[in-house]
């Protein structure tokens, strides 16, 4: 098979000064994936797991210490030329900063374009291409610095694709963006993906959008990857999270609504409290549902506590993620 990224053993340190002492830290510890051709791959962390580092060695922005990696077959050491011509890199800022606020998005493309190389009439039926698939032909002209947060990354992904390459590394393209921004621009990924077939390795804090978008998850934890999955079988993994949610309609005060329940001697811990539009949801972890959902429904009773309900729960793909991201084996 194929792969549109492959890493041998890849790693990284850094010398480090810890209270006037020399220490080596190994962002990246010899680390192998292989991410197939027209895959979208998600690829987390907490902060400090290697993340970035990663991806800018596959990148050529920093040697190996050891290792290599291919990208479209092409190794990152003895051809980097042809691996920077084989990918698009959105790199985790969505204020428009790479981009020249006092030209329009046109100028800023065939100004990008030039700079990549490409052949000026290719560069033209790119952008108009490219203006027209990201919505942006009717403000072809107007300068960036009017555009809204929203366009401007529309302008980035499609600097992003001016070279055609067919891997795309996200990181983190929805960051700062307000709610229908980002839904937008995930739908863009999806169509770049579905429709144009472009490999896209996509980095992101939200949970939620890596859940909906990615075909397989690899977790960095101090520098290797620590699980390497579809999002449906880490799901499995961690059934045994066993979860109750319970829906408040009205309470005067919730945190002591939930240090009650959590007295309950088969609930575990509050997982999560958040607002839904019927009112207030207290997500705990419970030892068992069927033993744990009769004994809460008789202290809210006791407690006086409007409860519209008590159901069981599935962990959500943010337990997952700090379950096996955390220091805990």
């Amino acid at each position: 098979m194929d792969y549109a990224v492959e890493t041998f053993q890849l790693s990284k340190m850094f010398e480090t000064k810890e209270k006037g002492r020399k220490r080596v830290v190994k962002a990246v510890d010899h680390v192998n994936i292989k991410i197939g051709k027209g895959e979208f791959f998600g690829l987390l962390g907490p902060n400090g797991a290697g993340k970035t580092t990663l991806i800018k060695m596959l990148c050529t922005i920093i040697l190996p210490d050891e290792g290599t990696a291919k990208i479209n077959g092409y190794d990152i050491i003895k051809e980097p030329y042809k691996v920077r011509r084989s990918f698009g890199w959105f790199h985790g800022e969505t204020g428009g900063r790479s981009l020249y606020w006092r030209l329009s998005a046109e100028d800023n493309l065939r100004f990008y374009a030039y700079l990549q190389n490409v052949p000026k009439d290719v560069a033209k039926r790119r952008i108009d291409a490219l203006l027209e698939f990201f919505g942006l032909t009717e403000d072809r002209g107007k300068l960036v610095k009017e555009y809204s947060t929203g366009m401007k990354v529309r302008v980035m992904l499609a600097r992003a694709l001016l070279h055609n390459p067919p891997i795309l590394f996200m990181d983190e393209p929805t960051i700062g963006l307000d709610t229908i921004s980002a839904v937008e621009t995930r739908k863009l990924l999806t169509a770049l993906n579905a429709e144009l077939g472009k490999t896209i390795i996509f980095t992101s804090h939200n949970m939620f959008e890596v859940e909906q978008l990615c075909q397989r998850v690899a977790i960095m934890r101090k520098g290797r990857i620590i699980v390497d999955a579809p999002p449906s079988q880490l799901r499995e993994m961690l059934r045994e999270i066993r979860s109750v949610e319970v829906e408040v309609r009205e309470a005067s005060d919730l945190q002591k609504v939930a240090e009650q329940l959590v007295a309950i001697p088969v609930v575990g811990k509050v997982l999560e409290i958040k607002n839904n539009a019927y009112g207030h949801v207290i997500r705990l972890q419970v030892d068992n549902e069927y033993e744990a959902i009769p004994e809460i429904a008789e202290k809210v009773q006791r407690l006086r506590v409007k409860v519209s309900a008590i159901r069981q729960s599935e962990p959500t793909f943010e337990d997952i993620f700090v379950k096996l991201a955390s220091e805990e084996e």
